[in-house]
């Protein structure tokens, strides 16, 4: 190495003279040769330390490149990826966010929204959903947990966190959280839509019949199991097909859909109204008894006679027929649809627009009935 070229030559040089010299005693000239000889031992070692140097120097530097390298990755992930990527303290103080995190909610940059939002507990939209997540992180990290979170701007709008705690190996005070938010919010949008389209008459917007039969035989059992009184109506529209026949059934439509509205707001909150199957609804009432359960049937069957629906030109008044039954100890669901079922028969039996009670052993109401007449009729043009 040329660092070393002048000592190598001293070197050499001093060995050339020892060589020569005479008349030296001997003690005087094996000092001199241990001296040239630790010299040269001094000279190996000093380039041997300056080799593994330079070894350590390009490792070094090697590593310096790939870290660069890692870093320029890092970033360019962190910046660019669509999902909003964090760091914070492990105590929730956010440290950095990436600008996805940011616009998700609503921010220019990244440096805004640390202006603005302090720790990852303020973008959690309930203090229940914000312990899990933590609890979660304590132990094993958060695997893909859907929550709805909400930014200053009060807007919410449902992620999916996953998050784990990067631990330093030294000073556990340096640990750090990364974290990463997925907005699902249209996924999770698009699914209830489809539960909710799954589950409603596409017509008149009721719980269809499908649904209905899921929600009645749990509140069924429910009621079987604490002993709660529970009553079914059932309701067809009186000479429907007259409707159809005569003003087509575009007007048909349009009345059931007037009908469903008429059922939905002479009912509680409660109640569970769904279109059965054509012209025919049902209304399950909870925690009530079959003598109340009449009276609310009498007020149905009151609203929708006095509750004409436009059919374009046309306004048309309609009447139900009413069959009601009530939960006994030994009876299901399918007994209590059935016995409704028959007092409908019977209403429609005696003249429609009526309500009929099934009881066991006969077919009775013991509330007075209005009898207005067969069905539809055309109040004008």
């Amino acid at each position: 190495m040329e660092v070393f070229r002048k000592e190598a030559g001293t070197l050499e040089q001093a060995q050339a003279v020892l060589k020569r010299m005479d008349g030296l005693d001997a003690e005087a000239e094996r000092a001199m040769r241990e001296l040239v000889r630790g010299y040269a031992r001094l000279l190996r070692q000093s380039q041997r330390m300056v080799t593994m140097g330079d070894r350590i120097q390009g490792a070094l530097n090697e590593l310096n490149r790939e870290l660069r390298a890692s870093e320029s990755k890092y970033r360019g992930v962190f910046e660019n990826v669509t999902e909003g990527i964090y760091r914070c303290s492990p105590d929730g103080r956010f440290i950095e966010v990436n600008p996805s995190l940011a616009a998700m909610f609503g921010f220019a940059d990244g440096d805004a929204f640390l202006a603005a939002v302090g720790s990852v507990r303020e973008l959690f939209r309930t203090p229940g959903d914000y312990e899990r997540y933590a609890s979660l992180l304590a132990s094993d990290g958060v695997r893909r947990r859907e929550v709805r979170a909400c930014g200053p701007d009060g807007r919410c709008r449902w992620v999916e966190i996953s998050a784990s705690v990067v631990r330093d190996a030294e000073d556990r005070e340096r640990d750090t959280v990364v974290g990463v938010f997925a907005d699902v919010t249209e996924r999770k949008t698009m699914l209830e839509e489809m539960c909710r389209l799954a589950r409603t008459d596409s017509l008149t917007g009721l719980w269809n019949r499908g649904y209905f039969m899921e929600l009645a035989g749990r509140e069924a059992a429910r009621s079987q199991r604490l002993g709660a009184p529970l009553s079914l109506l059932i309701l067809d529209v009186d000479l429907f097909k007259n409707v159809n026949d005569s003003h087509g059934h575009d007007a048909g439509d349009q009345a059931l859909i007037g009908l469903a509205r008429t059922l939905s707001s002479a009912v509680r909150e409660v109640d569970v109204v769904a279109r059965y199957g054509g012209e025919e609804f049902v209304v399950l009432l909870p925690d009530t008894p079959d003598r109340e359960a009449c009276a609310v049937a009498e007020r149905i069957a009151r609203c929708v006679r006095s509750s004409p629906v436009q059919c374009g030109r046309v306004r048309l008044t309609l009447t139900v027929s009413v069959g009601l039954a009530a939960l006994e100890e030994e009876d299901d669901l399918d007994n209590l649809l059935k016995f409704a079922d028959i007092a409908l028969y019977a209403a429609k039996k005696k003249g429609r627009d009526r309500v009929e009670v099934y009881r066991r052993g006969h077919r009775t109401c013991e509330l007075s009935h209005v009898e207005c007449g067969d069905g539809a009729r055309e109040d004008g043009e």
